[in-house]
């Protein structure tokens, strides 16, 4: 693809991949609180499992919900990728592939953990034994068989690496400033090592967002326009870009012009470059 075919598709494609970005962002709050909703205020393990047992509808549809967060990730890392890719070769063709793939994993992993769980609560009721909040612990906690657990914990694995990949060399190529590259790394971390701290998530997609659509506050890096990977400038110079661009509005300063060529100043000492005749013998006449 040619220079400007790719700006011009990186434009054109950053709207709705932009959408899917917010979409992201949305399903995964969305998710959540109907999850939470569905629940019912259950206290305890052995009530969580009791309003499964007679909503299951609610619970599976929660899944899905969480599927759909996770494949709306795929579209949004893939125009990273490719934007990023075309900046920066190093970025390995692995990235892109294991981010798919641990976002069709955990999203195919989720709707079967609520599946397996209505089942669950369904053999579970009535309950004949003893303690039955921690006889419900055991049962939600072997919901799915170890080798899914295992397979889900995979996908996370995989897509964690593909947003780290992704976000560190969008960073070097100058698409990312470095909050947002390191933010990046920090959001695949957390697939991994969830600590509880969603919104850093919800944040950082909803900022791609805004990138894929131009309207980042004080600009996009250079990278963006030009197609080159340019390290995105700091924060003194953004300030001072922006200072200038309000001093031409205001026109208290005039646009800059394009500079002509200096003319290469002459050497007064130099000896001018005369030709001169070259000398004639005559031939004498006999």
């Amino acid at each position: 693809m040619a220079h400007d075919e790719q700006l011009a598709w990186e434009v054109r494609a950053g709207k709705p991949v932009a959408g899917t970005a917010f979409a992201a962002a949305f399903m995964a709050i969305a998710s959540g609180i109907y999850l939470q909703a569905a629940a019912r205020g259950a206290d305890g393990a052995d009530e969580y499992l009791h309003e499964v047992d007679q909503h299951p509808t609610d619970f599976i549809i929660g899944g899905v919900l969480v599927a759909v967060a996770a494949l709306l990730v795929v579209p949004t890392l893939a125009y990273l990728y490719r934007v990023t890719r075309y900046r920066r070769a190093e970025l390995m063709p692995a990235a892109l592939y294991l981010a798919v793939l641990g976002a069709v994993t955990i999203a195919v992993v989720s709707v079967w953990r609520y599946v397996e769980l209505t089942s669950v609560a369904d053999n579970f009721f009535p309950f004949t034994g003893t303690d039955a909040k921690d006889a419900a612990e055991d049962e939600i906690r072997d919901a799915l068989p170890s080798a899914i657990q295992g397979v889900g914990l995979a996908g996370s694995i995989a897509l964690a690496f593909g947003t780290v990949m992704i976000s560190l060399n969008a960073m070097r190529a100058g698409l990312f400033s470095r909050f947002m590259g390191i933010l990046g790394i920090f959001v695949g971390i957390l697939l991994v090592i969830p600590l509880g701290v969603q919104i850093v998530q919800l944040f950082w997609f909803a900022a791609l967002g805004l990138l894929f659509l131009d309207r980042w506050p004080g600009g996009r890096g250079p990278a963006w326009q030009t197609g080159e990977a340019i390290p995105w400038p700091g924060a003194q110079q953004q300030r001072e870009e922006i200072e200038r661009r309000r001093a031409e509005r205001e026109g208290l300063l005039e646009p800059e012009e394009p500079q002509a060529e200096a003319e290469p100043e002459s050497d007064p000492q130099a000896e001018p470059d005369v030709q001169r005749p070259s000398s004639r013998k005559r031939r004498k006449k006999r």
